[in-house]
C-alpha cells in the first residue's frame, strides 16, 4: 500500500514537472515571438512590409521579392523622366557632321483639348560656333484615341503631331516641317506630352539641317477662356 502511493506520488510530481516544462517553453517561445514581432514592427513600420510581405518570423514572402525589384527599378525610371523632362536629348546631321545637345520645348494651345499649339523651342549644341538654335512652330495635335470627349480629368491618348515653322541660329535664319509621335497626358488646360521628334529646316543661305530629338513637352491650354466642359468623367 506503501509503495502504490509512492508511485502515485512520483508520477504526479513528474507530471507536474513535465507541464510546468511545457508551460515554461511555451511562454518562451511566446516571448520569442514577440521580440521578432517588435522587431519587424520597428523594422518596417511605414513601408507597408509588416503581415504583408514579411512572416513574424522574418521569413520574406513572394510578394516581397516583387516589392523589393519595383522599389529598385522605380528610382532609376523617375531619374529617366526626370533627364527627359529638364533636359531632352537632341542630334543635328548639318554639313555632314553630326552635333548632340539639350533642346526645351513649351507649348500653348487651343481647343478641348489644347490640340492646336504654339510652341517655342531652345536648342543648346554641344559644339564651338553656332551653338544655340531658337524656334517658332505653330502644331497639331491628332489624337489617335477612338471615342475620347472633352472632360475635366487628365486623358491619355496616342497622338501624331505635324507642324512648321521659323528657326534662327542667330546668324541665319530658315523654315521647317516637323512630325513627331507620343503618348500626352491632357484635358483642355494642361498637356504632358512625352514624344520623339523629326524635322528638317530649309537654311537661307546656309545648308539644310535635320534633327531627331527625344523628350517631354510640358504645355498649357485656353488661358483666362472657359471652354464650359462641365463633364466628371
Amino acid at each position: 500500500m506503501l509503495n502504490t502511493e509512492e508511485t502515485f506520488s512520483q508520477n504526479l510530481y513528474n507530471s507536474e514537472l513535465s507541464f510546468n516544462k511545457g508551460v515554461s517553453e511555451n511562454k518562451f517561445e511566446k516571448k520569442e515571438n514577440k521580440i521578432e514581432f517588435d522587431y519587424l514592427t520597428k523594422k518596417y513600420t511605414g513601408k507597408n512590409y509588416l503581415n504583408f510581405y514579411y512572416d513574424l518570423n522574418g521569413r520574406k514572402t513572394e510578394q516581397s521579392d516583387i516589392t523589393e525589384n519595383s522599389a529598385s527599378t522605380l528610382p532609376i525610371a523617375i531619374g529617366v523622366v526626370s533627364f527627359l523632362y529638364l533636359l531632352n536629348p537632341i542630334v543635328l546631321f548639318e554639313n555632314d557632321k553630326i552635333s548632340g545637345g539639350i533642346t526645351k520645348e513649351v507649348s500653348l494651345g487651343f481647343g478641348d483639348f489644347g490640340q492646336h499649339r504654339f510652341s517655342g523651342e531652345y536648342s543648346y549644341l554641344f559644339r564651338q560656333d553656332l551653338s544655340s538654335n531658337f524656334r517658332l512652330a505653330y502644331k497639331y495635335d491628332f489624337l489617335l484615341k477612338s471615342g475620347i470627349r472633352p472632360s475635366n480629368f487628365l486623358q491619355g491618348t496616342p497622338v501624331l503631331t505635324v507642324g512648321a515653322g521659323y528657326f534662327t541660329n542667330f546668324s541665319n535664319h530658315g523654315f521647317f516641317p516637323e512630325l513627331a509621335f507620343g503618348y500626352s497626358i491632357r484635358n483642355h488646360k494642361l498637356l504632358f506630352y512625352p514624344n520623339i521628334k523629326i524635322r528638317y529646316t530649309y537654311v537661307k543661305n546656309g545648308s539644310g539641317i535635320s534633327d531627331i530629338s527625344a523628350g517631354i513637352v510640358l504645355g498649357f491650354a485656353n488661358p483666362f477662356i472657359d471652354m464650359k466642359i462641365r463633364r466628371d468623367d
